[in-house]
Order: structure tokens, then sequence, then C-alpha cells
């Protein structure tokens, strides 16, 4: 997707909404700026709290369904699903 748009007079650009939509970025959204040469790049940062939040709402959420399979820990599991 390539679009245009005009620099403010105090240097800000508006990101048209096509980009905005297909990166997910929306009001307050943190972004990288990466100057390669004469290249500049925009991308959305990684917010890493938020992965890591997200990621800690499932931790330990098959541990009971593991167990009711038989397995006493997820490392027991990975070594039966490994040696297959």
């Amino acid at each position: 997707m390539k679009l245009a748009a005009k620099v403010g007079e105090r240097g800000q650009v508006v990101i048209p909404k096509a980009i905005r939509e297909e990166l997910a970025i929306g009001k307050d959204s943190a972004v990288e700026f990466e100057l390669k040469g004469k290249v500049l790049t925009l991308r959305p940062k990684k917010n890493l709290e938020k992965i890591r939040k997200a990621l800690a709402q499932y931790k330990g959420s098959q541990t009971g369904a593991l167990r009711a399979d038989g397995f006493a820990s997820v490392d027991e599991y990975m070594r039966v699903i490994r040696s297959r």
C-alpha cells in the first residue's frame, strides 16, 4: 500500500486511515520512527507490557486439562509429544 500525506507547519503528518486500520494504530498508540539513509520507516511500537499481561492470563490455563489426561506437568506432556 502506498499513500501520500502532507506535512503540516509544525512537522505533523496525518497517517491515512487505511494505514491506521491495517496497522491497528489508534489514538494514543505509540509508534517508532527509523531513518536509514533517506528512507523513513514508521511502525507500531511493540508494547511489551501489554503482551506480557495478555500472556499472563493464559499461564497455567491448560494445566488442569493436562492433569485430566494423566500428565503431571507440561514438561512431562512435552517429553511424550517430542518422543513420538
